[in-house]
């Protein structure tokens, strides 16, 4: 870095002597005058009457100070000035002008220069409020989301009274009882709350009534009485159950048939729903639906144009570790039999994996439980020769398909056929279970039959379950607690007189629910007694029973109770606790189509047509 050079102060002086020019005149400079800047004056603006009006005079005011103006200029949002003459007024009357929002800003011109007061604005308004809207939607709302009702604008707080509004609540099959609860204004006033003083504890019907009818908006407009009652009063049902997407069908009820999976994909869980809608008779395909969080859209379906070799299927679909699964049947052409087909989506079209089994049937029962990396085991109720019935477990093994073991018969000698497939694994084990008829003579009992897949061989679980001749079970669902317990649950018909015989002449049979459990573990599994969920169903039936386990080891027991002559169905859940069941609890007025555990355990579940999440 080089020294910094100074001058000496008789350096310049001894130069100019010696050069003698000019340019050393020693006389100052004539300093650079200052710029020029606007006057020194205030401008204030005052106003007159309400910010918010519908009658009467607004007055505006401009006031100069420390100068005499040439001219005040008035500037209405932002439009092309106006000249205001003294004294510097502008009028605006509320009954006549125009409504709006008017900002108003005053700019003062002094010797060419202008200053701008702060703005000022008045509101005109002569419309009446209105109720536009209601909140929360009907179907299955956040416990979150309490009861409203949406105005076309804002509220004057200081004109609601002390009780507005009325809440009720009422469990299902109850009389409606008053809610405490506070009327809040919120979203700018233009949305009052009626918010419950308690946590809302669903299953719960809430009924919102609008009592005041004098409130006002801002302006003093009194709201607007030419609605018709209805728009004053809303109802909503809480159920445990939140809703994670638009219902499918916003017009509708619910699909006549569906099948739900959720699909885990960067961090997000995405829901994948299979149904067949109102349409059905007219041959059309099924659809197939993913929800990305913002909107439904529809994936190819797994069978191409050029592949269609009868009606349409049904595809159930199922998903582990990001893969994406379809089954289905289809109908072969020259046997009548069924074939059956698996395919993995890829995000863009659907992969076909080798035809697994060609069974020896038109109509063979299915069920599909997915192993570890998406890979599907299937347990299919069929054929290996005609008359000779047997259970087949297969698995994907990424290459081809596995037969496990041996084939499935608990009477091998009376060839009685298999019912009721039942599937589950625990990623190092699977199990099957069906139910059996024994053989010979009447009367034919009724058995359940478990088995359990481990080091190359099928073990029975247990004695198989017994059943008296009155009795059948149906429906038949598994599931493997991480403490290797399997624990199963069932439909018990009895056809046992008396048979009740309804107001149309048809008879209904007493239906209930049952569980039970056995150690997989155990050198000698034993089932624990069964026990009776609820106190039985005689003037319906039961359909969609699934068992599923979360982290803490406590099953949940899911199932619908439907009328025996309509498609109508209603939801229920029951917590399977170490100490026993817990009453059975309603969680939508919509039949349960399939539920699924995200990677937190917290269940989704397919409501009608409106994909659910368990509210924590």
């Amino acid at each position: 870095m080089n020294p910094r050079r100074t001058r000496a102060p008789w350096a310049l002086p001894l130069l100019c002597a010696t050069l003698g020019t000019p340019a050393c005149d020693s006389s100052p400079s004539s300093p650079t005058p200052p710029e020029e800047r606007p006057p020194a004056l205030r401008v204030s603006v005052q106003t007159q009457g309400p910010a918010y009006c519908r009658e009467g005079m607004w007055t505006l005011s401009v006031s100069v100070e420390d100068a005499t103006a040439e001219r005040v200029q008035l500037i209405t949002n932002d439009e092309a000035p106006t000249r205001l003459e003294a004294p510097y007024q502008h009028v605006v009357d509320c009954a006549t002008h125009a409504e709006g929002r008017f900002e108003f800003k005053a700019r003062v011109w002094v010797d060419g220069k202008h200053v701008d007061a702060e703005a000022v604005a008045v509101t005109v308004d002569r419309t009446p409020p209105t109720v536009v809207s209601v909140k929360p939607g009907r179907r299955y709302p956040s416990v979150s989301s309490p009861m409203a009702f949406v105005f076309s604008e804002p509220l004057l707080p200081e004109s609601l009274s002390s009780a507005p509004t009325d809440l009720q609540e009422s469990e299902f099959g109850s009389l409606p009882v008053p809610l405490a609860h506070q009327a809040v204004l919120s979203e700018g006033g233009t949305v009052l709350e009626l918010v419950p003083t308690a946590p809302i504890q669903p299953y719960v019907e809430l009924r919102a009534t609008l009592l005041q009818r004098t409130m006002t908006d801002l302006a003093g407009n009194p709201l607007a009485l030419n609605l018709p009652d209805t728009a004053f009063m809303h109802s909503a049902t809480y159920s445990p159950f939140a809703s994670v997407a638009e219902p499918l069908f916003p017009d509708r009820v619910d699909p006549l048939q569906a099948s739900f999976t959720i699909v885990r994909s960067e961090s997000k869980t995405l829901p994948v729903v299979a149904y067949t809608d109102y349409s059905w008779f007219e041959d059309r395909e099924p659809i197939i639906q993913q929800w990305d969080g913002e909107a439904w859209h529809r994936l190819a379906l797994p069978r191409a144009a050029n592949e269609l070799t009868g009606p349409p299927p049904f595809y159930e679909v199922a998903s582990r570790d990001g893969v994406l699964l379809a089954r289905w049947f289809e109908k072969n052409t020259t046997t009548g039999m069924s074939v059956l087909r698996v395919a993995t989506y890829t995000g863009t079209k659907w992969e076909h994996l080798p035809a697994p089994y060609e069974t020896l049937a038109q109509s063979p029962h299915v069920t599909m439980v997915l192993a570890p990396q998406g890979r599907p085991i299937l347990a299919i109720e069929g054929s290996t020769a005609p008359n000779q019935p047997a259970v087949r477990v297969i698995r994907w093994t990424g290459t081809a398909w596995q037969t496990l073991g041996e084939l499935h018969n608990g009477n091998p000698a009376s060839q009685t056929p298999p019912a009721e497939l039942a599937l589950a694994t625990d990623d190092t084990r699977v199990v099957v279970s069906w139910v059996e008829v024994t053989g010979g003579l009447e009367p034919r009992h009724n058995y359940i039959h478990v088995r359990t897949f481990e080091n190359g061989e099928w073990v029975p679980v247990g004695e198989p379950i017994p059943f008296r001749a009155t009795l059948a079970p149906s429906g038949l669902t598994l599931s493997i607690q991480p403490d290797r317990r399997v624990v199963m649950a069932w439909i018990e018909t009895n056809y046992e007189p008396p048979v009740i015989i309804d107001d149309y002449g048809h008879k209904s049979l007493d239906e209930a629910l049952r569980f039970s459990s056995a150690s997989l573990d155990a050198a000698q599994p034993n089932w624990t007694p069964s026990e009776r969920i609820g106190i039985g169903l005689a003037s319906g039936r039961y359909d969609a029973l699934r068992i599923i386990v979360g982290p803490d080891l406590e099953p949940w027991l899911i199932w619908n109770e439907r009328s025996r002559y309509t498609l109508s169905g209603r939801a229920y859940l029951s917590r399977l606790r170490a100490t026993g069941a817990e009453p059975s609890q309603l969680i939508a007025d919509y039949p349960l189509f399939g539920i699924q555990l995200d990677d937190d355990g917290t269940p989704w579940a397919l409501l009608g047509d409106t994909v659910t999440r368990l509210q924590q």
